[in-house]
């Protein structure tokens, strides 16, 4: 269930917001990413809100806003992997939430290394049965030179299968710009995909020694981080 286009309706409220107060009520109206997928809330917030104090202080948003937070950062420490090439890291979820979009771009912007394009975040529980995927292009990426096309980059990658996977795959896959895409696929699907990438395998030795990945700290803090003790910390 898609969530309605406010456009027509917030429009005129949105207009005279100063950009500050727009971020943080765009932000609270993503309650429908919560695992109850309260968009009926979210909705008649956005339609009866005479102001964006009304929106900021709304408390089943309050609410929604502090559930979703709690599971990005939960979530947010699942350590990644590479694919063969070292081009795309995945990052592997299972959450009702639909937090991988954020994670995705979290990611996108701390990451880095002198192949990473892609960073791929996989939530295996926010449909039964599915995947859902969101890609985002890596900041350290952004120049290069052809640009980063997500849409090519994963098409081509199911153009490698030699049997059914690229109808398989459905519309569902590789949805989106070619700088933010995803989709919904099924898990064998999914795992056939990752399969293709390589996704876990070393890299030939030739290129071990040029693959070297480096994380800024996601969290403002004072400590210093690395994949080894990031990702080893609990949620």
């Amino acid at each position: 269930m898609p969530f309605p286009s406010s456009t027509p309706v917030n429009s005129p409220l949105l207009s005279l917001l100063p950009r500050h107060l727009h971020r943080e009520s765009d932000a609270f109206i993503t309650a429908r990413r919560t695992s109850k997928f309260d968009v009926i809330s979210a909705w008649t917030a956005l339609l009866t809100a005479t102001s964006p104090k009304e929106i900021l202080t709304n408390p089943r948003l309050l609410s929604a806003r502090a559930e979703i937070n709690e599971e990005v950062e939960r979530q947010t420490h699942t350590a990644p992997k590479f694919s063969k090439d070292g081009k795309i890291a995945v990052f592997r979820i299972h959450s009702a939430a639909q937090v991988h979009p954020v994670i995705a771009t979290r990611w996108a912007g701390h990451l880095k290394s002198s192949k990473l394009e892609i960073i791929l975040v996989a939530n295996s529980g926010y449909l039964p049965g599915m995947v859902n995927f969101s890609c985002r292009i890596a900041r350290c990426a952004r120049k290069r030179d052809p640009p980063v096309d997500i849409i090519s980059s994963l098409k081509a990658v199911a153009d490698l299968d030699t049997t059914d996977l690229v109808q398989r795959l459905g519309e569902s896959f590789a949805r989106g710009h070619k700088e933010a895409s995803g989709g919904i696929i099924p898990e064998k699907e999914f795992e056939e995909l990752m399969a293709l990438m390589k996704v876990g395998e070393k890299a030939d030795p030739a290129e071990e020694g040029e693959k070297k990945t480096k994380v800024k700290t996601v969290e403002k803090s004072p400590q210093k981080n690395t994949l080894s003790n990031y990702f080893g910390k609990k949620g």
